[in-house]
């Protein structure tokens, strides 16, 4: 007792950090005999102090009474610190404090009622909204404009008449903060009871804004109008509002109803006041500035939106807008390409090729001269977007280029045009079939990919070097094509491990059942990740002889080849692979029982109630909380009482707070 006493003391120290250390020593008695203490220690002049007793306040279960007594706390006139900390513990507390703040939102003192609707708003509860709305008529404006903060706070849908009643009071900053609030409800309402609003001086932001959440088609002309307004902050709220409403309608009710609209701004000095927009520090505003400039198609916008590209936050919303305006601004690139600097011209080139401009050949053509490699191979890519065959000779030099990229990009390029011009497309993949350089026949890999020859791909599959063969082996496959079966069925006997892999991975993809004795002899290779190709792709394949080596495997799995395995059952379905699943629920492995779980999930909650109490008392905390998540998911509010039932068992921090949220999520 004499060391509590001592504690007790020490807050009046003149030395903060005894008087704080007082407060963390508090913690070891019971809260009877410290209570007064601590809510001394609330009203503390350190900040410092004030944070120990909120902490540990927050941690205590509260009874009603001494809850009540937290509230006295907000009469403290002459310690607004007290006060604050009192909210904060208040509003920590949460659904606990809720019965006892329902009184107070009546009470005499009105900075009392101000301060339980604030911690009101900051709890949700539903159960607040009626108190907050009949708060809402208070005789102190304080209070009443706090009632209007905090039911937009909650957001629930019952405050949005008694808001919009009250929208017809003369007082500017009621009218605000209910535009505000009814904006963070975001419920639909009639835009004839905001228009009036978007025409004061003092609300035009804020009505824009409020009609952006809460206003549709009938919103359109008033943001139009709003976005030549004179007031930056207005102009953007408009601007983002618009864009806002925009997106939620779909493309055909857009394109009828604001792109005219937008379009008809082209030309007239709202373009330059929009221009101006972009020069907000808040990236949401600027995206929607720049989509709605791109709408309206004005090449005074072109500058901006090139200079916009350079950052990877606005990146595809200018890429986007200089779809939307199209080939006018292929003059535009062309001027601006020569003064441009890397990165620009970098993105110039790109854009020609992703637009389509075909008026851009001799930016092209300049841009693989470029010096910098990153150019060139945009440029390039460009040239095989646009289908510019004129310019193969010029494609076909970069395949010697110095930096890698390029290279990459020609051949890309030289794929692209295969169709267009498959005679001079070949001859190019025949000479680096037979180059002396890997990389160059590893390009003809991909030429013949492009070509769709089967015949000179088999070739490659034989190459002495084993990335042409892997490479030769994928592009194969990407083909998809039944009559490559053979082909990849001797690649599977190949010396090295990486191409029986792809070739492994694309049977599943390409054969029939006349794949699937081969890929069983695969499953005694010697390396692991090819076991688990075969595995995969049996899997796909399907059938009695699959599922039977399947279940072989599993006698002796481990590791990854034991979840491929697993995963393959997934893919075969029917009732043995079922069986064979649940087995593996009794596997020692974490990662097998969770992706049995998982596979398991796939087909409905059948197998749940069997293995229900032995998942939720898995000695593996990882198995437990994947459990209790699957049941929710396929459960829904049904897993309710299993999931309370599981939270009185489990011992492990982590999976009780998941357990928690989920009990939140469907209660």
């Amino acid at each position: 007792m004499y060391k509590l006493q001592n504690l007790k003391d020490a807050l009046f120290s003149p030395d903060e950090e005894t008087r704080r250390l007082a407060v963390i020593g508090l913690s070891e008695y019971p809260i009877a005999k410290t209570k007064g203490s601590l809510f001394q220690a609330l009203g503390d002049a350190s900040w410092r102090v004030r944070k120990e007793a909120v902490e540990l306040l927050s941690r205590i279960d509260f009874s009603p009474g001494m809850t009540e007594e937290l509230v006295t706390l907000l009469r403290s006139q002459d310690n607004a610190g007290m006060r604050n900390a009192a909210v904060e513990v208040l509003v920590r507390l949460g659904e606990k404090a809720v019965p006892v703040l329902h009184p107070y939102v009546k009470d005499a003192d009105h900075d009392v009622r101000k301060f339980i609707i604030d911690i009101m708003g900051s709890i949700g509860n539903a159960s607040f909204v009626p108190l907050l709305i009949d708060a809402l008529d208070d005789p102190d404006a304080n209070v009443s404009v706090a009632a209007v903060e905090n039911l937009g706070k909650i957001g629930d849908h019952r405050a949005v008449d008694p808001l919009l009643n009250l929208l017809d009071k003369p007082d500017v900053w009621l009218q605000y903060a209910i535009l505000e609030a009814l904006g963070r409800i975001a419920v639909p309402v009639q835009v004839s009871a905001i228009a009036p609003l978007a025409a004061h001086g003092l609300l035009k932001k804020a009505a824009y804004e409020c009609l952006g959440a809460v206003g549709g088609i009938e919103a359109v002309p008033i943001l139009l109008s709003g976005l030549g307004e004179k007031a930056k902050n207005a102009r953007r709220a408009a601007a983002f509002a618009l864009d806002k409403i925009r997106d939620t309608m779909p493309a055909r009710i857009a394109e009828e109803a604001v792109d005219p609209g937008l379009r008809e701004l082209q030309g007239t000095p709202v373009v330059e006041l929009l221009l101006e927009c972009l020069s907000t520090p808040d990236t949401a505003v600027r995206k929607a500035v720049v989509k709605i400039l791109g709408v309206i198609g004005d090449k005074r916008a072109a500058g901006e939106l090139l200079r916009g590209c350079g950052d990877y936050r606005l990146r595809s919303c200018c890429l986007q807008a200089f779809q939307a305006m199209g080939e006018i601004i292929t003059p535009f690139l062309e001027k601006e390409y020569y003064d441009a600097d890397e990165g620009e011209r970098c993105i110039i080139t790109y854009l020609c090729g992703e637009m389509g401009l075909q008026g851009c050949t001799s930016l092209l053509a300049q841009g693989m001269l470029d010096a910098l490699p990153a150019v060139r191979k945009e440029a390039v890519v460009a040239c095989g977007k646009l289908g510019l065959v004129d310019f193969i000779p010029d494609i076909i030099d970069l395949l010697d280029d110095f930096d890698e990229d390029v290279r990459e990009g020609a051949v890309v390029a030289l794929a692209r045009l295969a169709e267009l011009d498959k005679e001079a497309v070949e001859g190019v993949a025949e000479v680096l079939a037979f180059d002396k350089d890997p990389e160059k026949r590893r390009d003809a890999a991909h030429l013949f990919g492009a070509l769709k020859d089967t015949e000179r791909l088999s070739l490659l599959m034989k190459d002495e070097d084993v990335t042409v063969r892997k490479t030769a082996v994928s592009t194969l496959a990407d083909l998809k094509n039944k009559a490559s079966t053979g082909h990849l069925l001797m690649a599977l006997v190949d010396e090295d491990p990486e191409v029986r892999i792809s070739a492994a991975l694309a049977l599943g993809e390409t054969a029939g059942a006349d794949a699937v004795d081969s890929l069983l002899l695969l499953l005694k290779d010697e390396n692991p990740w090819v076991r688990c190709a075969a595995l995969k792709s049996l899997g796909k394949l399907k059938g009695r002889k699959a599922l039977h080596a399947v279940e072989t495997i599993l006698e002796n799995a481990e590791g990854a080849v034991m979840i491929a395995a697993i995963e393959a059952l997934g893919e075969m379905g029917g009732g043995r692979a079922q069986g064979l699943l649940e087995r593996a629920l009794r596997n020692e492995d974490e990662e097998v029982v969770k992706t049995a779980m998982s596979l398991l999930a796939r087909n409905g909650e059948q197998w749940l109630g069997k293995y229900r109490e032995a998942l939720i008392l898995h000695p593996n905390w990882g198995v437990r909380n994947h459990f209790v998540k699957l049941m929710a998911d396929l459960m829904g509010k049904e897993a309710g009482p299993y999931l309370r039932k599981a939270l009185e068992r489990e011992v492990d921090d982590l999976v009780k707070g998941q357990i928690r949220d989920l009990l939140e999520r469907y209660e």
